[in-house]
């Protein structure tokens, strides 16, 4: 009897397991389980600021195949940053994105907008692996941070590179750029192609964002984060400042007031430019007979193997958003060694570890298969500096003397102290009218 008693009472246990489940599994009338119940339908509200260019309609097909393969329930409306739906216009309507895309340098003054915030528990909570970033740029998205938060997770990273036409050297019979070449080798070699050929001028160098992408390796700024004073008087600027000018000196090759961009992938008469990753626009130049190739950054000796700010691309959920799990779950998976892979194959730099996701960096476009992008990883960014929130108009003021300093306006030693005087004037300006 006590064996039956046992017996029974284990079965009814067994039954009553049974029915404490998942009681949506129980059989309905006809026998049959019931569908689980479908997620509700969700749109994410994902807006931008300066990151146009690196969420372009191939970003946004693949990135929505994706999401739409693992999460159906999930649509992404990706407004473009242009009018109303540029960021400040969205945030000064009340309509919060749940989703901001943008870079690095962008997220400290987010905190100002009431957008940022730690979203370590967040990531915790969806398992999300950190580890399966390059640490330096999981550093370079905390460095927007005082406390060490983490905002958001990177996707994309600017690179800096050297771009060449090969059609104006091989005109001029003058070797190709080569990796490992320091700023007076590349110079010395911009001279050789800065030729007019009949009514062609051709421009053998041009390095992109003027002094302020040639200042980055050595790790000098306009203005000191911790004080909003100028920085500009010192041997470092004054080097910087003097190398410029020496390749706008070069006869033939001075300052344009057109787009260096546009000179060398339309026009086609600049030999050499200094960019960040433009491997997609360069593939749509190659339908025009553009015959390119990249090789590694220049360098200072005293900074080998090092090019300046990385850069990177940042997604962000929005702290009041109204989906932050879904925001989360979709940040997870565009960073994705599975999605990274697929965007490394279309030209994207991924901020993975993975050296198969590096080594597929342009495998899927046959107009990349034999340039030699291996070159790219020869350097390394920086570590992302922290800025003063008055860096973008510091810097902008630093360009506009460097180009005086250029057109013989004024010696350097001058127009590094007056920019000094005009970007602490300017800061004094603006605070005077924030109180």
């Amino acid at each position: 009897m006590k064996k039956i008693w046992m017996a029974s009472l284990a079965a009814v246990t067994v039954l009553t397991a049974a029915g404490c489940g998942n009681e949506s599994a129980e059989p309905s009338g006809d026998g049959k389980k019931p569908a689980p119940a479908k997620a509700e339908p969700v749109t994410l509200q994902i807006a931008s600021q300066g990151a146009s260019a690196t969420i372009d309609t191939i970003f946004q097909t693949l990135v929505q195949e994706h999401v739409t393969k693992k999460y159906p329930h999930i649509t992404l409306n990706f407004m473009p940053e242009t009018g109303a739906t540029s960021l400040d216009n969205l945030m000064a309507t009340g309509t919060i994105p749940d989703i901001v895309i943008s870079f690095n340098g962008n997220l400290a003054s987010y905190n100002d907008k009431g957008l940022v915030f730690d979203m370590t528990s967040l990531f915790k909570t969806h398992n999300v692996d950190l580890s399966r970033f390059e640490p330096n740029y999981i550093d370079d998205v905390k460095n927007a941070s005082s406390k060490g938060e983490l905002y958001g997770l990177p996707f994309n990273v600017n690179y800096h590179a050297l771009y060449y036409n090969k059609d104006i050297f091989d005109k001029f019979g003058v070797e190709y750029p080569k990796d490992g070449m320091t700023w007076e080798e590349l110079i010395a070699l911009a001279r050789r192609v800065t030729r007019a050929e009949g009514a062609v001028q051709y421009r053998g160098l041009d390095p992109g964002n003027s002094v302020i992408w040639m200042s980055q390796p050595l790790g000098i700024a306009a203005i000191d984060p911790a004080t909003d004073k100028a920085t500009m008087s010192t041997d470092k600027w004054k080097r910087v400042f003097e190398l410029g000018k020496s390749i706008y000196e070069i006869p033939g090759n001075g300052l344009i007031s057109t787009s260096a961009k546009d000179q060398f992938m339309k026009t086609k008469t600049l030999a050499m430019l200094l960019d960040l990753n433009i491997l997609t626009q360069l593939t749509s130049a190659d339908a025009s007979g553009m015959n390119w190739d990249i090789a590694q950054y220049p360098i200072y000796t005293e900074k080998p193997n090092t090019y300046g700010n990385a850069s990177v691309y940042v997604m962000i959920a929005s702290k009041t958003g109204k989906y932050l799990n879904e925001a989360t779950q979709v940040m997870d998976l565009i960073s994705s060694e599975e999605v990274q892979m697929a965007l490394s194959k279309k030209g994207r730099l991924s901020p993975l570890k993975s050296e198969q996701v590096k080594k597929a960096l342009g495998s899927d476009n046959p107009q990349l298969k034999d340039k030699k992008l291996p070159s790219v990883f020869k350097s390394n960014p920086v570590p992302y500096p922290k800025a003063s929130m008055y860096r973008s108009k510091a810097e902008g003021l630093v360009g506009t003397k460097f180009r005086q300093y250029v057109n013989g306006e004024v010696d350097v030693n001058t127009a590094l102290k007056q920019v000094d005087e005009e970007i602490n004037k300017m800061v004094e300006t603006e605070k005077g009218a924030t109180k």
